[in-house]
């Protein structure tokens, strides 16, 4: 009887504690959903990358949402319990209000373990893999977008301009003029180059080959430096 009555308590919290860990859950995914989504949407980023990252933020609201749904469906089901007299009905068969309890802290412990395992575990990993996604996402698609004979000024302060785009990638016949500073401005020129992707140090670089740079300062107008170069790094911010 014991054990059925258990598995009886169980199921009155069970329902009500995966509808509200649903709606809760929703609600508060629901901002970052939309902010996330849309910068990502707006990115030309493809749907199943889209989808990718945003299940990377479902932890993030799973640590909140597990202990508030587990105490909505505490309180719904034994609400409907004691509405139904039912309660009434297993007191009157010697059930104790503290052998209640055993069920509850079993669905108690098990909310704590995967609380527990959210937040140590699977909030980390998903953080990780979100600015993986996010990283990798953005720096190719500077590579994948940049079109020959259009400028592209996606970075803010730069326009790349490229003449060929060959099909092993990279690019041929470079402009890229960087107004980055404010007091100068440099233009460079280079026969080829290419994005690089540093993922220790989340950078991402852009390399030139055999080329000239060129710069002017706004304050000496007089002054012009010219450099010749064999290989120039130039680095680029992925989340902008």
């Amino acid at each position: 009887m014991f054990q059925i009555l258990d598995r009886y308590v169980v199921r009155e919290i069970a329902l009500p504690f995966f509808m509200g860990l649903a709606a809760l859950t929703f609600l508060l995914e629901l901002p970052p959903i939309l902010v996330q989504g849309e910068e990502l949407i707006a990115r030309g980023v493809e749907w199943s990358i889209v989808a990718r990252v945003l299940l990377t933020l479902l932890p993030q609201a799973l640590s909140l949402t597990i202990p508030m749904a587990v105490l909505l469906g505490i309180l719904v089901g034994f609400g409907r319990l004691s509405a139904d007299r039912e309660l009434v009905a297993i007191q009157s068969c010697g059930v104790s209000l503290g052998r209640l309890l055993r069920p509850i802290l079993l669905v108690a412990a098990l909310a704590t373990a995967a609380t527990a395992y959210e937040t140590i575990v699977a909030l980390p990993n998903a953080n990780q893999t979100f600015r993986e996604i996010v990283f990798v996402t953005m720096a190719t698609r500077v590579e994948n977008n940049v079109k020959p004979r259009v400028f592209f000024e996606d970075f803010p302060g730069k326009v790349i301009y490229v003449r060929e785009v060959p099909l092993g990638g990279g690019w041929r016949d470079i402009f890229l003029a960087d107004t980055s500073r404010p007091t100068e401005t440099t233009v460079y020129f280079a026969r080829e180059g290419r994005i690089r992707l540093d993922r220790v140090q989340r950078l991402v670089q852009l390399e030139l080959q055999d080329g000239t740079s060129h710069t002017t300062h706004l304050d000496k107008p007089d002054d012009y430096e010219e450099t010749t170069f064999r290989n120039f790094y130039i680095t680029l911010d992925p989340e902008t």
